[in-house]
């Protein structure tokens, strides 16, 4: 085989491949840009490149299609014309071909070509509760739920993207992700250590979503058995919005107990104030499923309750309240428990022995305060029946009343009884209203020296009790008023009758007050003022004008009983009377009109008729119309007697004193464990009118109110209309309900809390963390929002020793708002906590407490175990997510495909490469070293 010579072969092939590169730079520099391109393959390729039979081919860098050809195909050319090889001339040309094809291969490899499909992967999360509603059935029927859909998943096939990721969570009180085994599979779902107080819902919503691949669909599957507090309801509603929101498909599965019914104690209520020596009732919520008979039993501080140790319950089904009496014998913290005997109870009946017992805690505070101020009771009744009931009393006299809020604020009440206005200055007055507006308890007792006839009409006191005193008497206004209409005509001459008149009047007018008024009318046919009214102060005076008086004339008491009605019209007096005096028969004409017209401007009338003349229907039916009473005198001399015993009745008619017994007007609380039929009866009662939204708890049998019960400000008020000493209340001391009516009465009015601020009030709710609860203080001053104190939180853990490392943890508040502080109380997961809030003024030396309130948080038990909580509520659960499903297999959860989410991109050159690039190199060097037929002369053109 012949070789030309080939010296200047080089040089023309280097030249070609300069000026291919120079080209295919120049038009990758100035050209324009080719974006990515698609092609669709067929089908017979595409199943042959993938699994899936994705026919759409990405070209991502797609110019090196033509720049390599552009950059290459000259040197190519150049080389196979000065080829020296002796092969024949269409080998030649197929050598060439075939390097052009390699050259396309190897572009096409570079132009980085993938498959493109969209991704129907999908994540599945299935959240399982495991807390301690679901009992051990619910349990194994949850875990047999996740078993199936991890058999599903194993079972899948096909492309790995869209296969299905599968993630495992349990939860309780908080939520925990489960490591699954790839090779077997194994599903073991276990209790959260301490039973699970609390299903997170939410929670476990939450660690799903962050589990779930971004980009895949996801699914996620809450198996539950529904059960939650308000709380955990509320952040489950708003964690399955985010799934919605963010296009997460949330479905649900649950399972029914095994068993559905139930008895629980719900609750254990105390009252907001306890004193030392107080009998209260605890008031124990219990609810049942069904009609059952059980056995309540109630400790205190951890024995036996004294007062009550079990009550026999009947319950109805559903709840109901029981009251227990407990006795506060000490102060510091009082644990009260209730618990459910219910071991005779099959299991189906008690789903759970968890909820069958709860307490409370209340604070005990010291021995409560008493001013007790009074006047003319050597017996001390009332003080001795308040201290046999453990309160400490401070008997004083009037001149003892603090003149400032400030003094009265180490008590608790107050009470006046029987003490006239006068004792008491305006500004301890003034004390005591505003120490009450603030909270403070006030009862004013009833007396000669009490009430209207005590002075006390229109003072600032009467504003605060919730009566208005009948009859007011004013400090400057006279008691009585006494008017004498004496008959004068010519009869009462005859056998002295008039001296024994005029005696009788005189000795009246020496009787009377000084501050009391008199008049004196003399009438034949018409009327002589002997004396106008005035006071009777002026007994010489008043005493010579009755000496003037003298017989003449007929008889006619008409116009002189109208001068008496306009005389006492303008008087000020408390009680105003007319006693008319006649010994014949007067004109009846006008005389009922003007009774009536006296009696309601209350003015009473009594009658004396002398001798036998005298007209006896007449002034019987006058004494009669005049709510007076009517005296017969057959020869006068008895009439001095007659006048005073008159002056006297009429003295009294500011009170009321008879035998009057106590009736139960409305029952409440303060009266509880009283029997007022066996009441000794009392003797006299000062007339009340109970003012608007007051309360009328005690009425005399007659219908007069006694006890009267209200509210001024943040204080509580009550007046008694008898009194509690030996006067009218005689009988009363020696009956065995004395005692525990006044220290009922005082423990019912006396100041709950002790804020000088106008009142702190503490409300604890349950925080948004398990164990975690948020107190909050608000101060109620009457000169507007306290915002300046320092405050501190004690929580105190009634279960441990006094003086031990956790009984007592003292927290700081925050000023959130005017008048508001709060804290969060941390790690209150099991049993009862007392919390104190206590508020201090720092700007005094040393800071002075100014308020004080109590609280309590409680956790008895998992609130998924309250009555509410009772079983699956697949209703319920089912509204988290309408779209999803809620029953049925969850097979098609699992199998559905996936939605698109995205693209998927598979590479191919390495599939170019040996399906292509390789198979012409081969065919490249074959071509070159093996001839085919007969070898060429020389070189090619």
């Amino acid at each position: 085989m012949t070789r030309a010579p080939a010296s200047g072969a080089r040089p023309w092939a280097l030249l070609w491949l300069a000026l291919g590169l120079v080209a295919a730079a120049a038009l990758h520099r100035f050209g324009p840009d080719v974006p990515v391109l698609l092609f669709t393959l067929p089908e017979w390729l595409a199943a042959r490149l993938s699994e899936a039979g994705d026919r759409t081919l990405v070209l991502t860098r797609p110019s090196v299609l033509w720049l390599m050809p552009v950059a290459l195909l000259p040197f190519l050319v150049a080389v196979a014309r000065r080829s020296l090889v002796d092969l024949p001339g269409w080998q030649v040309a197929l050598q060439f071909a075939a390097r052009v094809l390699l050259l396309l291969a190897l572009a096409l490899a570079l132009a980085a070509p993938s498959l493109q499909a969209p991704r129907r992967g999908k994540t599945v999360v299935v959240a399982v509760d495991v807390s301690a509603s679901v009992d051990d059935g619910q349990l194994a029927a949850f875990t047999a739920v996740a078993r199936e859909v991890v058999r599903l998943v194993k079972a899948e096939t096909g492309d790995r993207d869209d296969r299905t990721r599968l993630r495992l969570v349990s939860y309780a009180s908080r939520a925990q992700a489960v490591p699954l085994s790839e090779e077997t599979g194994e599903v073991e779902l276990s209790r959260e250590p301490g039973g699970g107080l609390a299903s997170d819902h939410a929670g476990a919503l939450r660690l799903a979503e962050a589990l779930l691949d971004p980009d895949t669909e996801g699914r996620v599957v809450l198996v539950s058995d529904g059960a939650a507090s308000v709380a955990e309801r509320t952040d489950l509603i708003a964690a399955a919005e985010g799934l919605r929101r963010r296009g997460v498909a949330l479905h649900t599965r649950t399972a029914a107990p095994a068993a559905r019914g139930d008895v629980l104690v719900a609750g254990v209520h105390l009252p907001g104030e306890l004193r030392v020596g107080q009998t209260f009732d605890a008031a124990i919520d219990v609810w049942a499923s069904g009609p059952r008979t059980l056995t309540l039993y109630v400790e205190k501080d951890g024995v036996p309750n004294p007062l009550s140790p079990s009550v026999e319950v009947t319950l109805r089904g559903g709840p109901q309240q029981i009251k227990v009496p407990v006795r506060a014998n000490a102060a510091g913290p009082i644990v009260v428990a209730a618990r459910l005997d219910a071991a005779e109870l099959d299991a189906a009946d008690n789903r759970s022995v968890d909820n069958d017992r709860a307490a409370a805690v209340g604070d005990v505070r010291g021995r409560p305060r008493v001013l007790l101020v009074g006047e003319g009771d050597p017996s001390g009744a009332l003080a001795r029946a308040l201290r046999a009931d453990h309160l400490q009393v401070d008997a004083e006299a009037a001149s003892a009343i603090p003149a400032a809020p400030e003094g009265l604020q180490p008590y608790d009440l107050v009470i006046l009884s029987d003490v006239p206005s006068r004792h008491v200055s305006g500004a301890q007055q003034q004390a005591i209203a505003k120490w009450v507006q603030d909270g403070g308890g006030f009862v004013m007792i009833g007396g000669e020296s009490a009430f209207g006839v005590g002075g006390w009409g229109g003072s600032v006191l009467e504003d605060v009790l919730p009566v208005r005193f009948e009859g007011e008497r004013q400090r400057e206004q006279p008691t009585l008023a006494l008017v004498l209409v004496i008959d004068k005509s010519g009869s009462m001459s005859s056998e002295d009758r008039l001296d024994l008149v005029k005696e009788a009047a005189r000795s009246t007018a020496s009787t009377l007050d000084p501050g009391d008024e008199i008049g004196v009318i003399a009438f034949d046919s018409r009327p002589v003022t002997l004396v106008r009214l005035q006071p009777a102060a002026n007994r010489i005076r008043i005493a010579g004008d009755i000496r003037r008086l003298s017989a003449g004339g007929g008889t006619n008491a008409l116009p002189a009983l109208r001068e008496a009605y306009m005389q006492l019209a303008g008087s000020k007096a408390l009680v105003k009377h007319v006693i008319l005096l006649s010994d014949g028969q007067s004109p009846e004409a006008g005389v009922s009109a003007l009774i009536t017209d006296m009696r309601d401007a209350d003015i009473t009338v009594s009658a004396v008729g002398v001798g036998a003349g005298a007209g006896k229907d007449f002034l019987a039916r006058v004494a009669e119309r005049g709510r007076g009473r009517y005296y017969f005198s057959q020869d006068g001399t008895d009439v001095p007697r007659i006048f005073s015993r008159e002056t006297r009745e009429v003295t009294r008619n500011a009170v009321v004193e008879r035998d009057l017994f106590a009736r139960v007007a409305k029952s409440a609380q303060v009266l509880r464990g009283i029997d007022f039929d066996r009441a000794p009866g009392l003797g006299g009662v000062i007339p009340l009118k109970v003012k608007p939204l007051a309360e009328l708890l005690l009425r005399t049998h007659v219908g007069d109110p006694l006890l009267v019960r209200g509210r001024r400000g943040l204080g509580r008020t009550a007046a008694f209309a008898s009194d509690a000493k030996p006067r009218w209340a005689h009988r009363w001391i020696g009956w065995d309900g004395f005692p525990k009516f006044w220290s009922q009465v005082a423990r019912d009015l006396m100041r709950q809390g002790a804020a000088s601020l106008g009142g702190a009030s503490l409300r604890i709710t349950p925080g948004a963390d398990e164990g975690s609860f948020r107190a909050v203080v608000d101060l109620d001053a009457s000169t507007g929002f306290v915002s300046d104190l320092r405050g501190e939180l004690q929580v105190i853990d009634p279960s441990l020793p006094p003086g031990s490392e956790g009984h007592t943890t003292t927290l700081a508040t925050q000023l959130t708002a005017p008048g508001r502080y709060e804290a969060t109380v941390l790690g209150v997961r099991a049993g009862q906590r007392l919390i104190r809030a206590q508020m201090f003024d720092d700007g005094q030396t040393p800071p002075r407490l100014v308020a004080e309130a109590t609280g309590q948080a409680s956790v008895p038990y998992p609130s998924e175990l309250a009555p509410d909580q009772l079983g699956a509520d697949p209703a319920w659960l089912a509204t988290l997510a309408p779209e999803g499903t809620h029953s049925g297999p969850i097979d098609a959860v699992v199998t559905t495909p996936g939605a698109p989410q995205g693209t998927r991109q598979r590479a191919v050159w390495p599939e170019v490469l040996w399906a292509l690039a390789l198979p012409l190199l081969i065919l490249d060097l074959l071509l070159r070293r093996v001839a085919f037929g007969r070898a060429r002369r020389g070189e090619i053109g």
